[in-house]
């Protein structure tokens, strides 16, 4: 179903919407942009502009209680999750989101990232360029979103927007929540045609989809010790990511001994320690080695799984690397886009 409204409109609906959900949107706090809950619809940021961390942290806590426990046995499980409008998402967290999905739906489920997930509606807002210079979604094709979404807004001219209703449970929102007319096809091919003409000097990687291929055949391109070597091991990389989903889970005693806490904790493949077992063996000890297991992650191992390069070219690690490593240097490099001699 395809709507057409206004800014204001919108404004308006989220206003409503407080009274039932907590609303997360894009807002700005002194120089940053970062996802956050908003209180009113003014605190909400219009915009493109890239943040630090990205919204998979509504339904994958950086720090989470998953159970309650007592030493006679008792164990009570607990889920933190409430009502939630994300509003605002654009196209590669859409394809993070999507990603993380079906991560954690796999197998039996995680029910605490599935809980939430289903109590969520998301609201994309669409982008007709790139963020910034570390921004490489068009290289990934994650500058389009095809699902992720409930509703994704696309923006016209004279902060008008077209409103496409993707899900059941975005239609029962939309009646709700949204003021909007009928909205027109011929506009949103019009929006289409506008957005791919943006893009057109940005091309996307050649044979991505032969990535699993090339970085099975090029395990030891120099480019990995190149890069290894400038690696600091500090794992910002991963803690920006939005499809990064390794975690630790503890269990923290009480100093009486007689109640606990099993808490999950986001973690990180690119530290030193992750791969550190009991005995004191490290199976992947260098920088090298972390560098090229969390590459090929995104662009071999699950790219199998899922189907899709699961780097969106959010730009993220990028912005916080100390030492300016970028997964689009090293695909650059393995897939022969670049003319550098690596050697």
């Amino acid at each position: 179903m395809l709507l057409k409204t206004t800014k204001t409109a919108l404004l308006k609906g989220i206003d409503q919407v407080l009274s039932t959900y907590q609303v997360a949107a894009l807002t700005k706090q002194d120089s940053r942009v970062l996802y956050n809950y908003v209180k009113t619809s003014h605190d909400i940021f219009w915009g493109c502009r890239p943040t630090v961390l990205p919204p998979k942290k509504f339904f994958f806590p950086p720090h989470e209680t998953l159970l309650d426990y007592t030493a006679d046995g008792q164990i009570i499980a607990k889920i933190e999750s409430k009502p939630l409008v994300l509003f605002g998402i654009h196209p590669c967290d859409l394809r993070g989101i999507q990603i993380l999905d079906e991560a954690f739906a796999d197998l039996h489920g995680d029910p605490n990232y599935l809980e939430r997930r289903e109590k969520a509606i998301i609201i994309g807002l669409d982008c007709h360029q790139t963020c910034d210079q570390d921004s490489f979604c068009y290289k990934v094709g994650a500058h389009y979103a095809k699902t992720g979404y409930d509703i994704m807004l696309y923006p016209l001219k004279d902060d008008q927007y077209l409103v496409e209703v993707a899900t059941d449970r975005g239609n029962v929102f939309a009646e709700q929540f949204l003021r909007a007319i009928k909205g027109e096809e011929k506009e949103l091919e019009e929006y289409q045609q506008a957005k791919a003409k943006a893009f057109e000097s940005l091309k996307p990687f050649k044979d991505l989809e032969k990535f699993p291929e090339l970085f099975q055949e090029n395990t030891h391109h120099p480019v990995w010790e190149h890069e290894g070597a400038r690696c600091l091991s500090c794992g910002s990389c991963v803690m920006v990511c939005p499809t990064c989903y390794c975690f630790n889970v503890t269990d923290d005693w009480e100093l009486n001994m007689r109640a606990g806490k099993r808490q999950r904790h986001w973690d990180a493949c690119m530290l030193h320690d992750f791969t550190t077992v009991a005995t004191g063996e490290n199976f992947r000890p260098t920088a090298t080695a972390r560098l090229h297991h969390r590459i090929n992650r995104k662009f071999n191992y699950l790219m199998k799984k899922h189907g899709q390069s699961v780097c969106v070219g959010c730009g993220r690690c990028v912005r916080a690397c100390l030492a300016d490593i970028s997964p689009k240097t090293i695909a650059e490099a393995i897939n022969g886009e670049d003319e550098k001699e690596w050697n």
